[in-house]
This record gives C-alpha cells, sequence and structure tokens, in this order.
C-alpha cells in the first residue's frame, strides 16, 4: 500500500512539476501563495529576509544549471566576473565583499558537470596530458602546492587562497579543452569574447563622453586614496565595470590587438570594416583608462605581428602606418589634451618618478631574494604580504610587477619555472600558426598569439594575469593553441586521404 501511494505522489509531482511546468490550477495557486508570502515577509517582516530566499533559489537554480548544462556555466562565469564589482559600486561603503569567490564555484560546479558528461571526458586524451603547456600547468600547480612549507612564510591562509585561485584556473583551461570540440565551438567564443569586451569597452566610453553614474561618482569620491589612484592632473581615469583603471586598460588593450590582428587577417570587407571599428572603440577605451602599461602592450603587440608575418605584403604597409601614426602621437604639439600626455609618458623612461621608485624597490629586494632561493612565500609583499603575513620584509615593498612579485614571493626558481611556461606557450602557438593553412586558422592563431604576448608584456609593470575576466581568456587561449589546428583544412585533408 505504501508502495502504491510513493509511486501515486511521484507520478502527481511528475505531471505537475515536469511534463506541465506549473502549467495548471494547481500550479497557479502555488506560484501565487508564494508570491503573496514574499510579499507579506517583506513589508511586514524584513526587506532582507525576501531578498535573502530569492538569492537563494537563484542560486539553487544556478548550481543545477551548472551542473546539468555545463556550457551554461562556463560562459556565465566571464558574464558574472565581468560585475564582481558592481555590488560594492552600488552599495557606497567600504565593506569588503567577496564577489571573487562567484566565478571560481562556477567554475568548479561546470567542471563537475564535464568530468560527468561522457561526450566531454572522451575529448581529454593522452595528447592532452602529454602536451608541454599542460605539463608545465601540473609543475606550476605542484610547485604553488610545495610553497606551503615555505620557512619564510608567517602565514598558510595567504597561500590558501593564492593556491586556490590557481587550481581553478586550471580547472578552467582543462574545461576550455574540453568545450572546444570543432572549429564552430572555438569561434563562437571568440565571437562571444569579442561582445563581451565590447560592452566593457563601450561603458567605459560612456563613462568619458556623458560621465560617471551618481552610485560611481559616490564610490569614487568616498575614498582620498582612491581619488588619488583615479584622478591624475584633473583627469578622471576610466574604469568601466572593472576594478580600477589599470585593470580595465590592460583588458582594454588586450582586445584592441586581438581585433586588430581579425581585421588584418580579414577577406571580407564588410568584417574587416567592422573589426577595425571595435579596435578604435577598444583603443578609445585603453586611452580613457590613462593606463601607461595599455599603451605598451599596444605597441609591443603590434610589433610582435609584424615579426610574425612579415612575409606578407600588408605587414609591410602595416609597419609603415603604424610607424608614421606613433612618430605624429610623439611629436605633434599637443599638450593640452590629457589622454594624448597620459599616452606620451609610457615612454618617458627614467623620466617617469613612478619608474624611478620601481628601479629603487628592485636594487632593494636583490638582496633578499639571492638569500632565498624559494623565495618569502606566497601572498608575502606588498599589501596583500601586509594583509596575510604582516610584519614581514617585503610587505613593506611594492613588487609593482608580476615579475617581481613572483621573484620575491617564490624565488629564482619560481621565476624561471613561470618564464619556461610563457616560452612553452608562445612556442606552441607559433608553431601552430606557421603549420595551418586554413586562412580562418591562421587568423585566430596570430589574434590570440598577439593577444596572449599583450598579456605577457603587462606583467613587467601590473600584476595582470589572474584579474577577471582576463585570466579566464588567457587559460581558454590556451586550449585554442592545443585544439585549432587539429580542425585545419589541411589535416582533414591528410586525414581523408588515409581513409579506406
Amino acid at each position: 500500500m505504501l508502495h502504491k501511494t510513493a509511486a501515486a505522489l511521484r507520478s502527481w509531482l511528475h505531471h505537475h512539476f515536469l511534463d506541465r511546468k506549473m502549467a495548471t490550477s494547481l500550479g497557479v495557486a502555488i506560484l501565487g501563495f508564494l508570491a503573496i508570502g514574499m510579499s507579506y515577509l517583506t513589508v511586514l517582516v524584513d526587506s532582507k529576509l525576501s531578498i535573502g530566499i530569492v538569492v537563494g533559489v537563484g542560486g539553487i537554480l544556478t548550481f543545477l544549471l551548472c551542473i546539468v548544462y555545463p556550457f551554461i556555466g562556463f560562459y556565465l562565469t566571464y558574464v558574472i566576473s565581468l560585475f564582481l564589482s558592481l555590488p560594492m559600486r552600488l552599495l557606497s561603503n567600504d565593506a569588503i565583499i567577496p564577489t571573487g569567490l562567484i566565478p571560481e564555484y562556477l567554475s568548479y560546479l561546470a567542471l563537475l558537470g564535464v568530468i560527468t558528461r561522457q561526450e566531454y571526458k572522451k575529448e581529454i586524451t593522452s595528447k592532452f596530458w602529454s602536451h608541454a603547456i599542460t605539463i608545465w600547468t601540473m609543475i606550476l600547480l605542484a610547485y604553488f602546492l610545495l610553497q606551503v612549507v615555505n620557512p619564510s612564510m608567517n602565514s598558510k591562509i595567504g597561500w590558501f587562497n593564492f593556491f586556490r585561485k590557481q587550481v581553478s584556473f586550471a580547472a578552467f583551461y582543462y574545461m576550455s579543452y574540453c568545450f572546444f570540440n570543432s572549429k564552430k565551438a572555438i569561434q563562437t567564443f571568440m565571437k562571444f569574447w569579442i561582445i563581451l569586451t565590447t560592452i566593457e569597452a563601450l561603458y567605459a566610453c560612456k563613462q568619458q563622453w556623458i560621465g560617471l553614474f551618481g552610485f560611481e561618482h559616490r564610490w569614487l569620491m568616498s575614498d582620498p586614496e582612491r581619488v588619488a589612484l583615479f584622478i591624475n592632473g584633473g583627469f578622471i581615469r576610466r574604469f568601466g565595470l572593472l576594478s580600477d583603471p589599470a585593470s580595465a586598460g590592460i583588458l582594454y588593450a588586450s582586445s584592441c590587438v586581438l581585433i586588430l590582428a581579425l581585421a588584418l587577417q580579414a577577406k571580407n570587407t564588410r568584417d574587416r570594416l567592422l573589426y577595425y571599428f571595435l579596435t578604435i572603440i577598444h583603443f578609445m577605451a585603453s586611452s580613457y583608462s590613462g593606463t601607461r602599461t595599455a599603451t605598451l602592450m599596444i605597441v609591443a603587440s603590434i610589433v610582435f605581428y609584424c615579426v610574425l608575418t612579415l612575409y606578407e605584403r600588408r605587414t609591410l604597409i602595416v609597419s609603415g602606418v603604424f610607424a608614421f601614426m606613433f612618430t605624429a602621437l610623439m611629436v605633434a604639439p599637443v599638450y593640452d589634451n590629457m589622454v594624448i600626455n597620459r599616452l606620451r609618458s609610457t615612454f618617458e623612461g627614467s623620466k617617469d618618478p613612478s619608474a624611478l621608485v620601481r628601479d629603487l624597490n628592485r636594487k632593494l629586494v636583490q638582496p633578499y631574494v639571492y638569500s632565498h632561493p624559494i623565495g618569502g612565500g606566497l601572498m608575502t609583499a606588498g599589501v596583500v604580504g601586509q594583509r596575510y603575513n604582516p610584519g614581514h620584509y617585503l610587505s613593506l615593498i611594492p613588487p609593482d610587477s608580476a615579475y617581481m612579485a613572483t621573484m620575491m614571493e617564490q624565488g629564482p626558481i619560481g621565476l624561471a619555472f613561470l618564464l619556461i611556461f610563457y616560452f612553452v606557450i608562445l612556442r606552441t602557438g607559433i608553431r601552430y600558426f606557421y603549420r595551418v593553412r586554413d586562412p580562418d586558422n591562421k587568423a585566430l592563431y596570430v589574434a590570440n598569439l598577439v593577444s596572449v604576448f599583450s598579456w605577457m608584456v603587462a606583467q613587467f609593470s601590473q600584476l595582470a594575469i589572474g584579474q577577471y575576466p582576463g585570466v579566464l581568456y588567457f587559460y581558454s587561449a590556451l586550449a585554442i593553441f592545443l585544439k585549432l589546428h587539429l580542425y585545419d583544412s589541411a589535416n582533414a585533408d591528410a586525414n581523408n586521404q588515409h581513409e579506406p
């Protein structure tokens, strides 16, 4: 009797909730009761309670969605990572909201969905595990794990937070490799990334052309240190939706060179004009951020592109046009334009006071680095060092560079591992760029190559690779380097010739 009752109940629930999807009189009654209940809780009890219920239900639905449809979790991670700073600006207070954990959790949920789906698991073969990029990713993770026993590190909390992030990035690299199971999947991702960064760049342009929203202005002026960082000589550095102008400028610059490379490689006139228009949008957003690192990224990446494609006639034309525009920018008699003056300051070298301070910091830290081959420990340098390892010698010295931070925290051994990792990445991308024959694939390879190279250049003066959403793209680009050549038309023709 009990068995029949349970079966009838399951059948009833299945009919109302799954088959009819609440489109029954009972379903309407339940939803109406929930709406009335939420209104009661909001007005008569506490508005925070109803908000908590909505957030909780939304979280549960997102949790299930990412597991059942992991590709949604993959793309949702990108979208949400663009809005991580928005809650703090809306609240206009100094409370630290751990929004950075959201992309991390979504990545793990999507990973759980990937490893439980056979269609994605079959993508992971010995080619993935034996590739140099994967091997060096694992070597770096192993080295970070060993840092837990670094005797110079006072706190394990900072180490755990750093290591946890690196594991989530490696998981994203793994997922990207699984999702990019066709040329169309890679092209879809590239379109998505360009649209996402264009939305962010347009928002920065809106801040420059129209001004900040009221909540953004209140948030900016609420902290004197933030004012000093965001405003230089009366010029407000635009930051878009991201946490600060430096992170925003680096993102715009990397996307600018990616889209420019696609424009130069485009065969269709309409596509070429569209890419050039988007390049201008990203370049303007980059210049409005006032980030000199972004200017250096664009210049270095264009030179890198010219070296990669020196055999093309159009590269000579691009080189001449770029040299003329760069010279005009540097010598044109424009003195009252704050944006142009900020761009010019990138190439002042030692005349820039901040560059002199960085040189002094490097000299100051050298004796410590020479005596600590594995560094002072993760999260011990600069501001993060003051938070997690107060009193540590390195916490008094701001690194101002990812390479310097690596040298300080991980020692010469860690820096050597990182540089080898970057070398392997560039070698892989360059190798397959010259091997593929499909023009579309060559365009995607060179575009992602110059973009990834620009992130490496940014590491010289900023802690660039590690900020959302750029770090997600960086690891997805590594998967593109490994997978795109498999879908080349030349490889497909070769495979067809061997078929009986």
